[in-house]
């Protein structure tokens, strides 16, 4: 059964009798059977027009692009001396920056506020509103938007409610978050007695179940990007270490590289002046790694890389990693928890599998086809379950007698 948030009104008593049954169920499917009808913690937030942005602002709409400057330059002198964690004292401002971000595109609204221009990308708002701030504000303030645009926007198609959330929980204890429409389904879970839920929507559930009856697994290597350095993979036409972007005189997007700065110097941290001089990886499967959402309209991008392909490049080239001995054939370092070294340079023939948000599948689909056609495109949210939830779903699977497939529609 499909969950629509919003959609009806669940009274205290109905609530009661769909959790307080009889006994409690002895397989997953039974326990879920027992929640799946409960709506989520989630208020939905409204978008906010020039005015609604000024009043809550406390200010004309006049004056509002003044107001933002003063406290833009406050919160850039803030974040000058901050270490880079983000907080959510600052989610207020940014989230009057996000509606304003979303006014820039209406053109009505340009048409008598051609400051909102300035709303196109971090480096125009920060060039117009705090100029003087230093590298070190500049990345710990996109260290504060990255975890609002994942906390409270909203873009990926999974929702998760905890009990110890503290990002966007209002006082009620619902979590209010942009973009919660969807045709949400509870995910199998352990859990729920103790308020944890997972949903998903039911498209991504439909490509889970795809992906298991193809035996789907991740690549031997995986890293993580962001739709930022998609131009220049592009021009490229492969993934490049820091320090090898440098060397060609390109610019540095997103990465590891960009997102921690020496608070003095504003020098990245990483890699020192130059950069990592190798791209790094995982090895096992997703994640979001360092790379750095630098503002709203930005995206997590993942590139699962074939070993052996990505080898016989480097060999080819005659790369060898910092480590390597002479008698040592392998040109990749394994560094444990930081990842693994893969080489300063990864051709997009090596990349068999790209990763994106389910809602930007479409845009990656075309990049794809462009840049790299025989790679398959799996949306993040997919991996995530599987990754997450496999588990569960293979004691599903054993519980009912059925196949990994089976198990995986019976939550639809």
């Amino acid at each position: 059964m499909v969950l629509y948030i919003n959609m009806r009104e669940i009274t205290e008593q109905n609530i009661d009798s769909i959790v307080n049954k009889s006994e409690k169920a002895s397989t997953i499917l039974g326990e879920r059977e027992r929640y799946k009808n409960l709506p989520p913690k989630i208020k939905e937030k409204k978008t906010l027009t020039l005015k609604n942005i000024a009043q809550r602002e406390g200010c004309d709409v006049s004056e509002l692009e003044s107001d933002l400057a003063t406290k833009v330059r406050q919160f850039s002198e803030k974040m000058s001396k901050n270490i880079s964690y983000p907080s959510e004292e600052y989610f207020d401002l940014i989230d009057s920056i996000y509606n304003l971000y979303l006014q820039s595109k209406n053109p009505e609204t340009t048409l008598n506020n051609q400051w909102l221009d300035n709303f196109q990308s971090f480096n125009d708002f920060a060039n117009h509103f705090c100029p003087e701030a230093t590298k070190h504000a500049r990345a710990a303030m996109k260290k504060n938007i990255q975890i609002f645009v994942s906390a409270i926007i909203n873009q990926e198609k999974i929702i998760s409610i905890h009990p110890r959330d503290w990002l966007g929980v209002n006082g009620e204890g619902l979590k209010e978050i942009y973009n919660v429409q969807g045709d949400w389904v509870l995910l199998p879970g352990n859990n729920y007695d103790l308020g944890v839920f997972d949903y998903a929507d039911r498209d991504v559930i439909n490509e889970v179940i795809k992906l298991a009856g193809e035996n789907y697994h991740y690549s031997d290597f995986t890293h993580s990007s962001g739709s930022a350095a998609l131009e220049g993979i592009e021009k490229s036409r492969a993934i490049l270490s820091a320090q090898e972007v440098e060397s060609r005189d390109m610019k540095v997007n997103t990465g590891e590289h960009v997102s921690y700065v020496n608070q003095e110097s504003g020098t990245p941290v990483a890699g020192g002046k130059y950069g990592l001089g190798s791209v790094y990886a995982s090895n096992r499967g997703y994640s979001s790694g360092y790379c750095h959402i630098n503002w709203f309209d930005e995206y997590y991008v993942a590139f699962g890389i074939n070993k052996q392909k990505q080898a016989d490049f480097l060999v080819k080239a005659g790369y060898k990693n910092e480590l390597t001995l002479d008698d040592d054939s392998t040109p990749f370092l394994d560094m444990g928890s930081e990842g693994v070294e893969i080489g300063n340079e990864v051709p997009l023939t090596a990349v068999e599998i790209v990763y994106c948000w389910k809602q930007n599948q479409a845009e990656m689909s075309a990049w794809i086809q462009k840049n790299c056609p025989s790679a398959k495109l799996v949306s993040i949210e997919a991996a995530e379950i599987l990754s997450m939830h496999s588990h569960v779903i293979n004691k599903v699977a054993d519980q009912e007698k059925i196949s990994i497939e089976d198990a995986w529609r019976k939550i639809l």
